[in-house]
């Protein structure tokens, strides 16, 4: 059986092999005498967890198959808990609401997204599903683009092309899925939509300091607080115009390359790109973790800009504005971690990194220009 964490939803999040089984032969076509080989939870750490959610990768092989030969193909699920109607100010967004997103990305972009079936009837497993269809591939071979880099599997021509892919494939996000109004995705327009970038930012970010000045949490509230104030009179976030789809909590963990030395490897390129958009929103390009400096790579920025995505050349009031949006990510990953009780782990994206960058980021911030 899968592990699982209590949530607030009250059952234990997680999936059986028996369930995964069940949700195949109902929902994939051609699939229904498929045998679940393998079930993996997947172990995201980085700036994409979410406490009330989780994805596996299923191996899959035909009906009967010899078990001496490997699985042939596999896909994603991800179940998560539907929201509340208790859920906080600043929520992740619900299943339903990745689902959308999702058929934007797919109808508007060239991005590899696969057409997912989104199950909310309960019937099968007590939790809200997203089923990717399968694809031939294995989690034998393939590894997250992050780990891929650190292992050194990468060699500096073949980094540079994926480097190139994230980037065309961020200018295609970016350009291609916009919006009427700025803010969390919504299945229906809000009934008060925001068109200022500058309010909607500053309301989501005064909301996740209001949720940690309550429960007790140590930061530098005041500081930042004047801080922004003094950011908002120079308008220093009004210079978006046209809300765009930004992925924000995506990174490296959530991309997926082949194994260089496995002999399943065609491409060396980008083969899965997981569907986590939990924290997705309508807002501004400079959002996405993918522009924490020094990055983006001359790759990235290379394939960002050829692919439609604006020229991201950093005066310094831009510079302080990057500086407010990794107080705002580092926020958020303390709020997944903090507030939704994780333990300490292993991972880069902790709570003692969330923390320091909040108090690093708000003394820079002291002294950054907002002109």
């Amino acid at each position: 059986m899968a592990s699982s964490v209590s949530t607030s939803g009250g059952t234990p999040l997680g999936l059986t092999k028996e369930q995964a089984n069940a949700v195949i032969h109902k929902h994939l076509r051609g699939q229904d005498r498929s045998t679940l080989r393998k079930l993996t939870e997947i172990q995201n750490k980085g700036y994409s967890y979410t406490s009330n959610a989780k994805t596996y990768i299923l191996d899959l092989s035909p009906a009967h198959h010899d078990e001496s030969i490997p699985p042939s193909s596999s896909c994603f699920i991800t179940i998560q808990h539907p929201r509340g109607d208790d859920a906080d100010a600043y929520h992740t967004n619900a299943l339903p609401e990745i689902h959308r997103i999702l058929s934007h990305i797919r109808s508007k972009t060239n991005i590899p997204i696969p057409d997912p079936i989104l199950d909310t009837t309960h019937e099968l497993v007590p939790f809200d599903l997203l089923l990717c269809p399968p694809s031939p591939i294995t989690s034998t071979n393939i590894i997250p683009l992050s780990v891929a880099r650190k292992s050194g599997y990468l060699n500096e021509a073949h980094a540079a092309f994926v480097d190139l892919e994230i980037g065309r494939f961020l200018g295609q996000l970016h350009s291609g899925v916009q919006n009427d109004w700025f803010g969390l995705p919504h299945l229906d327009a809000p009934p008060e939509p925001s068109y200022s970038w500058q309010e909607t930012f500053t309301h989501l970010l005064e909301t996740l300091l209001s949720e940690f000045q309550a429960a007790g949490v140590e930061l530098p509230y005041e500081e930042i607080r004047q801080y922004l104030s003094r950011a908002i009179a120079f308008f220093l976030f009004d210079d978006v115009e046209v809300p765009s789809l930004i992925w924000l909590t995506g990174s490296e963990d959530d991309i997926y390359i082949s194994l260089p030395s496995h002999p399943a490897t065609k491409t060396r390129g980008i083969v899965a790109i997981l569907p986590t958009a939990a924290h997705a929103l309508w807002g501004d390009p400079l959002l996405e973790s993918f522009f924490i400096p020094p990055a983006p790579s001359q790759g990235v920025l290379e394939g960002y800009v050829g692919s439609g995505g604006t020229h991201l050349t950093l005066f310094p009031r831009q510079k302080t504005k990057r500086l407010w949006y990794t107080v705002f990510l580092a926020l958020l990953a303390l709020k997944e971690r903090r507030l939704g009780g994780v333990p300490v782990d292993d991972s880069e994206v902790t709570e003692r990194w969330a923390l320091d960058i909040v108090k690093d980021s708000t003394k820079l911030l002291a002294n950054a220009p907002c002109y």
